[in-house]
């Protein structure tokens, strides 16, 4: 078959590598410069390895891109970093059994109370009968209130905002069973993997078009692509036996005019938050005890994650830099999506100087990245309005960071899912 792919993320790419693989003519539409999607990287100019504008990890147990990784002989760094979290102005490693127990402002029993209840969770193979249950209403009842509310209702307000009261208990239920104290990241950086995943394609006969936007998609029993290559002033189209979109939602919607009426407004329904990330430069390290994760356990902090890349991945592949990541999750119309790296470091600034007075005299540049599309908002009962694989539209399929629940969004999941819905469409 003939089959088109919009999009070279990881879904894009392990779902055309699949394809490609059983023999099938595969064309991936990309209208970056490059492949990755959300973990596409960029290099300056002393660095032998790329940086991902939003900071990714893989966890030791994402079984599909470790599998992946091992099938095209793709090297990858294992490591155990040290993830603490900001309360009351001061760092407290959080990562362990042991850690938590240790933690100062919590009494034993509370601290065993929290505990118990993460561990519960974590060991819990059955996510489905907690969908019907709303975070915020049950951690507190589980867990203890004063737990809940020094330490997990900030997170959820820094990162969910105003849907921050409306989040499952499944979602939370999937970010602590998945985690674990050791993490995993591809030798070179997650632009260098995704680039290899393309020579791979390309080896089985496949197509990769970067630099060429899909403009329309309608279907009349085939698949029909109007797609234009940047630079040139026409466009082309071209018809294939099968098109799988791995578009957000709301790009889809854009190009496809056909989609009925009521299959638009399920998918407009669906709520996301977009991410930000200033990246900051430095000659010194920013966290003095190595800390690589910081979750900032604080309503009023104007950022959600700080992130020391360098202090897990070694700095020497980034001409010894220090590389330190500044994230959040914010609404595509908020403040942040019109704000520059200025402003958004002038915002920053007094706040990173409770954790370091001095970093500031250490900068050597900064860049800041934004995406309106990184995180779905996942409330009670997601699974009813979820979007299906199978579109109204002959022959088209959705798949996207939508469809990965019960988990959440991530490189493992977009890869496990292109190869679920390239299954899907070879057995079909």
């Amino acid at each position: 078959m003939r089959i088109a792919i919009i999009g070279a993320g990881f879904t894009g790419l392990s779902a055309a590598l699949k394809l490609s693989k059983n023999g099938h003519q595969v064309t991936v539409f990309e209208r970056e410069d490059f492949p990755g999607g959300l973990a596409v990287g960029y290099k300056e100019g002393d660095w032998n390895w790329s940086l991902e504008k939003h900071y990714h990890h893989w966890f030791t147990n994402d079984k599909a891109v470790l599998s992946l990784a091992k099938e095209i002989g793709y090297e990858i760094i294992t490591k155990r970093p040290k993830t603490s979290v900001f309360v009351k102005k001061h760092i407290y490693q959080l990562d362990s059994p042991l850690s938590v127990l240790k933690f100062p402002h919590l009494s034993f029993l509370e601290r065993l109370r929290m505990g118990i209840i993460i561990g519960v969770l974590k060991f819990n193979p059955f996510w489905k009968p907690l969908e019907k249950y709303n975070a915020s209403t049950a951690l507190p009842k589980l867990m203890g209130k004063k737990s809940y509310e020094m330490i997990w209702e900030p997170l959820f307000l820094n990162k969910f905002g105003s849907f921050a009261n409306n989040i499952s208990l499944a979602w939370f239920w999937a970010r602590i069973t998945k985690r674990t104290p050791s993490l995993a990241y591809p030798k070179g950086g997650f632009l260098e993997f995704a680039n290899a995943l393309v020579n791979e394609i390309k080896k089985n006969g496949g197509n990769v078009l970067f630099k060429t936007t899909v403009i329309k998609l309608q279907s009349e029993n085939k698949p029909e692509i109007e797609f234009q290559i940047t630079g040139s002033t026409k466009s082309k189209k071209e018809r294939y036996d099968v098109a799988i979109v791995t578009l957000p939602s709301f790009l889809f919607i854009k190009i496809a005019s056909q989609l009925p009426k009521n299959y638009k407004e399920k998918l407009q329904q669906l709520e996301h938050l977009g991410a930000t990330s200033l990246i900051v430069r430095l000659n010194q390290p920013f966290f003095k005890d190595d800390t690589y994760w910081l979750s900032v356990c604080d309503k009023k902090s104007p950022v959600m994650a700080i992130v020391e890349h360098t202090n897990y991945m070694d700095k020497r592949f980034y001409n010894n830099e220090c590389l330190l990541y500044l994230g959040n999750y914010k609404l595509a119309n908020d403040k942040y999506f019109s704000m520059d790296k200025d402003e958004v470091l002038k915002l920053f600034d007094p706040y990173l100087k409770i954790i370091n007075p001095d970093y500031a005299k250490n900068i050597i540049g900064y860049e800041f990245f934004k995406d309106p599309f990184a995180q779905p908002v996942i409330p009670i009962n997601y699974s009813e309005i979820m979007p299906p694989f199978k579109t109204p539209l002959e022959k088209v399929f959705l798949a996207n960071i939508e469809q990965v629940y019960p988990w959440d969004r991530g490189t493992n999941y977009a890869i496990e899912l292109g190869q679920k819905i390239a299954g899907l469409i070879t057995h079909a």
